[in-house]
């Protein structure tokens, strides 16, 4: 793999998407003084080299109806961990999915109507991957 330096244009492009993932080239051009085309070949290049891997969006699940965020941490036995996570990949109600060092390494973040809801579907779901040391704390707020 070829080495790059990041310059000062690259980290505040950077910051600029994200903070706010979906501006046009002219909004970034315009917030670092630089030509519309320069900004939109940084990015171009940024994303070429796996810097800018997406851009999603922030949902507010509440006004959804989908009121309960659930952080699910727990470990999985090593024979399963392939087959766990194929299936994180199709659950809609799995929102994140990180892998961690510590007492607990796998941690999934879960919207549901209600806490009740995500339980259940854990409790129904999640076995089946022989998951073990299992934590379950329910999300209050969320600070950007």
């Amino acid at each position: 793999m070829v080495s790059f330096k990041l310059d000062q244009l690259d980290l505040d492009i950077i910051d600029l998407l994200e903070e706010n993932c979906s501006m046009t080239y002219n909004e970034v051009a315009d917030k670092t003084g630089k030509n519309i085309w320069t900004v939109r070949d940084r990015i171009i290049l940024l994303r070429q080299r796996g810097i800018i891997k997406s851009c999603r969006a922030e949902i507010d699940y509440g006004k959804l109806g989908l009121g309960c965020r659930a952080i699910i941490s727990f470990n999985v036995p090593a024979e399963k961990i392939d087959d766990f996570v194929e299936f994180i990949k199709k659950e809609k109600r799995i929102k994140k999915f990180v892998i961690t060092t510590g007492s607990r390494r796998f941690h999934i973040l879960m919207v549901g109507r209600e806490c009740s809801e995500v339980r259940n579907y854990a409790r129904k779901q999640l076995p089946d991957f022989g998951i073990y040391d299992v934590d379950f704390e329910v999300v209050l707020d969320e600070i950007p």
